[in-house]
């Protein structure tokens, strides 16, 4: 073996550590942006979850003052549906506010009804009826907008009885609004499912990998299964309704007492995480490689008119 063939060699083994340390760093590189996508997925999930419950309480606040007041405590004043259209001018994240009565049909609202439009099958409805407290209803999509919602309720309670109910329809798109006016990470899919796994937000909407239309397609086995409970965001892995495995953040939405009225979550393709460290990752080993190669030629180099210079002629 020449001495130029020795120094070729003594050159690659000396860049060996230099490959391993690269693949390792961008390896820690990888992992590290992964967990940084992850913590911000569970932070913006948090908000929403924080923005839901604060809805609520608003929402209680607001329909326990109004049933307060006469107009909403007599069903047949005139000014009812004028007062609750001027109320929903303020409440962008409604659909509507109704006055309903104990038999279920609706006596007033903020939107133009009939007298016939009847609610009484709406849990919300049925609840406070039976409770006599605020309620959070479930997710559904409502008869006159045909946009999900969820039903609030509180009882109109007249001489300590239960004279109807007054009801707010929260807009779930809206929900969806509040977190995309954060900083939302590229790539970031919404889904948002109610306590039987039937979705009610998606963005970006559309069709969905089974070939129906994603509101109100029942999620499929292979999609993320919530536990049911009320917690804190956390992280798992499924498969999105488009067909692509992602890492989800999830979070249970509240519906009063241990019971989640359904959940939100946020999905992310881990190629996506990753894509800006890969970019880096990409400059990093092309700049490895032009050193390789300078190397490599300086050793051609340096054998040539070194070693093969230094050695005796033959005779």
């Amino acid at each position: 073996m020449s001495n130029q063939t020795r120094l070729f060699i003594l050159v690659f083994l000396a860049f060996l550590p230099a490959v391993a340390l690269f693949i390792h760093a961008d390896r820690s590189l990888n992992e590290a942006a992964i967990e940084s996508h992850e913590d911000e997925m569970m932070r913006l999930a948090s908000r929403a979850g924080r923005d839901y419950r604060q809805i609520l309480q608003d929402t209680e606040s607001l329909l326990g003052a109004l049933s307060e007041m006469t107009d909403f405590r007599e069903p047949r004043s005139a000014q009812c549906n004028q007062a609750l259209a001027a109320i929903m001018g303020y409440m962008h994240h409604y659909t509507a506010i109704q006055l309903i009565e104990p038999d279920g049909f609706v006596t007033c609202g903020s939107l133009a009804i009939d007298e016939s439009l009847f609610v009484g099958d709406r849990y919300y409805h049925r609840a406070a009826m039976a409770s006599g407290e605020f309620t959070v209803g479930e997710f559904v999509v409502g008869r006159l907008t045909s946009k999900p919602i969820v039903g609030l309720a509180h009882p109109v309670r007249v001489d300590d009885e239960t004279r109807g109910v007054l009801a707010a329809y929260l807009d779930l798109d809206e929900l969806a609004n509040r977190v995309y006016s954060a900083d939302v990470p590229e790539g970031v899919t919404l889904t948002v499912i109610d306590r039987h796994g039937r979705v009610m937000i998606r963005v970006p909407a559309g069709v969905s990998a089974m070939g129906t239309d994603t509101i109100g397609a029942t999620v499929p086995e292979t999609f993320p299964s919530p536990t049911g409970e009320i917690q804190e965001a956390y992280m798992v892995d499924g498969m999105d309704l488009d067909g692509v495995m992602k890492h989800f953040a999830v979070q249970s939405l509240e519906a009063g007492g241990q019971r989640a009225s359904g959940h939100l979550l946020l999905g992310m393709t881990e190629a996506a995480m990753v894509a800006t460290t890969e970019v880096a990752g990409t400059r990093q080993l092309q700049l490895l490689a032009v050193g390789a190669v300078f190397m490599f030629v300086l050793a051609w180099m340096f054998g040539h008119y070194t070693l093969l210079r230094d050695r005796p002629k033959e005779e």
